[in-house]
């Protein structure tokens, strides 16, 4: 499962800092070809930049994307999978947007500027900007949005970044000034990227907003939704758009039936692009790679893949997860699962980011070591082998979606490593929609570990994994640190002073320390078993220019540039 922040910048969830010390206030320059970089140890391409096929772009084509997995809403501010925000970054903007190498460029704002002490940003507002109804575009749309990130009735996942806003300000119609209440190092990358909408939209009330953007959303970006029917969702050009008109007519997303029908659809032709939620699986790269015709592409990512353990009996002791961690067979997964197309994961920043610390590695895999630290925890096995303290049994339920066999392996192979340490574990699936709803695993009085996808957005801020604050008050509520519902970590005081600390320094320096810091302590404390960094595998026809894959953007992020030769 991918949760998703507010912010609008989606992969999803957190990016002021993109490998330098600062951040530009005005557009990067896009390399103008496809520098094809060969990775010496893959098949793929590693893009370096936009293709540019030889040829002349075709006037008023059509691109056709293909995809096994739909969005599950439109709606901006509620989506939450990947599929949902491929499709909203061509249609929707923030003030600031992400290059594919990771910069902030320009958007509804021309540019923008940092007070001293950190807290005011000032945002020079683009003028003669239209929405897809025709409205215009005007501050009081961001004050709008802040306004809803502090509604009680309207359900948002995160709204990290919005709670730091003190106060908004429009001084002119060119101006727009927003203080916080303290530094927050994220802001530009949380708040100053999510999408904006029309406040005329909001005036209706919280239930037609709701309704009518889930199906329909309307914003200022290069293409419009023009209809989203029960297989595809299909986007007309703008031509009203404040940037360079697009150069494509339209595309057409086709929701398809599964992988079979992605692959079969590349092989005739049928589609032009599969990326984003639609990208080759990594078990099916050798495969794609055969196919006449199509340029594979491979970047890293911002998914990471984990089983969560619930803050329950066993579960609360450091010692009992990390046995659970060297008993987990990560390398096996990756190769007997993936066909060895991941990254093995110690903690929650990805390779692709600034953040990520090399110096650390997963532990092994040590069944051995696993049963000792068991051993020491005073966890014996019983005459069944199944371990045991002062009557209480080693039960855990570990829980998939159903209907992914990739997750079944995975589950399967764990389960299987536990339970020969002596841990009893039972394979449970159910859909996604139960597995974090209200009545789902993690709100009940069991063991239990969950298999799933966090996607991180760009900057690293992770207060909203583990800090105390972001603990649901109800499993309705929001916040993403669920598995200490009920208790929480024995670590809480310490990462939460980290993750404060770390979201609030300014100091570029400061910062890559703190992220090592609370890397070092996860890897420590398992309070997850985290397994892989997915990598993602593109697929391109010849004729499609202007495509530019990475980690740092969903599918459509420079879909303006699109065409076909």
């Amino acid at each position: 499962m991918i949760r998703q922040a507010f912010s609008g910048s989606s992969l999803t969830r957190r990016q002021v800092l993109a490998g330098s010390a600062g951040v530009a206030a005005t557009a990067a320059g896009v390399p103008g070809a496809l520098r094809a970089q060969q990775d010496q140890s893959a098949e793929a391409v590693r893009p370096a930049g936009p293709t540019a096929p030889a040829g002349t772009p075709r006037e008023d084509a059509r691109l056709v994307v293909g995809s096994p997995r739909g969005p599950d809403t439109l709606h901006p501010w509620l989506a939450g999978t990947v599929a949902a925000f491929d499709v909203l970054d061509g249609v929707m903007d923030g003030l600031l947007r992400y290059t594919a190498e990771g910069k902030l460029r320009p958007a509804l704002a021309e540019g923008f500027a940092i007070s001293e002490d950190g807290l005011t940003y000032t945002f020079k507002l683009r003028q003669g900007v239209r929405y897809h109804n025709g409205e215009p575009f005007s501050g009081d749309d961001f004050i709008a949005a802040w306004e809803l990130s502090r509604e009680r009735d309207f359900a948002a996942l995160n709204t990290l970044g919005w709670q730091k806003v003190r106060e908004v300000d429009l001084p002119d119609p060119d101006t727009l000034t927003v203080t916080t209440t303290e530094p927050y190092a994220p802001f530009l990358s949380t708040v100053a990227t999510t999408y904006l909408c029309p406040r005329a939209a909001l005036a209706e009330g919280i239930d037609s907003f709701v309704d009518s953007f889930a199906q329909g959303p309307v914003g200022t970006g290069p293409f419009r939704v023009a209809g989203w029917g029960t297989d595809n969702v299909s986007l007309a050009r703008w031509d009203d758009y404040w940037g360079e008109p697009a150069l494509l007519e339209g595309i057409r997303y086709n929701i398809l039936p599964g992988v079979d029908a992605l692959l079969a659809a590349l092989a005739a032709g049928e589609i032009d692009i599969a990326g984003g939620a639609g990208a080759v699986p990594p078990w099916r790269v050798d495969e794609a790679l055969t196919l006449s015709g199509l340029t594979l592409f491979r970047h890293d990512t911002m998914n990471w893949q984990h089983i969560d353990l619930k803050q329950m009996a066993f579960l609360r002791e450091t010692p009992v997860r990390q046995a659970l961690d060297f008993a987990t067979p990560r390398e096996q997964i990756i190769t007997d699962v993936l066909g060895g197309r991941a990254i093995p994961a110690f903690a929650d920043q990805s390779p692709a980011s600034w953040a990520y610390d090399t110096t650390l590695q997963p532990r092994p895999f040590n069944p051995g070591r696993a049963a000792s630290l068991l051993d020491e925890a005073g966890l014996l096995p019983g005459e069944d082998g199944v371990r045991s303290r002062e009557g209480k049994r080693f039960d855990l339920d570990l829980w998939a979606v159903a209907g992914d066999e990739r997750a079944r392996a995975m589950v399967s192979l764990v389960a299987d490593a536990w339970n020969a340490i002596g841990v009893s574990t039972l394979p449970r699936f159910a859909p996604a929609a139960d597995l974090w709803g209200p009545l789902g695993y993690q709100f009940s009085d069991r063991m239990t570990g969950c298999l799933y996808t966090w996607t991180n957005a760009n900057d690293p801020d992770d207060l909203f994994y583990w800090h105390s604050s972001q603990i649901p008050a109800s499993p309705s509520g929001s916040g993403g640190n669920l598995p200490a519902f009920f208790y929480p970590y024995a670590f809480q005081e310490e990462i939460d002073r980290l993750t404060v600390e770390a979201a609030s320094t300014l100091d570029f320096t400061r910062r890559r320390e703190l992220y090592a810091e609370i890397q070092a302590l996860l890897a420590r404390e398992a309070p997850v078993i985290f397994l892989y960094w997915e990598e993602a595998f593109p697929a391109a026809r010849p004729a499609v220019g202007g495509f530019w894959p990475s980690a740092w953007t969903p599918l459509l992020w420079n879909a303006g540039e699109w065409y076909l030769v």
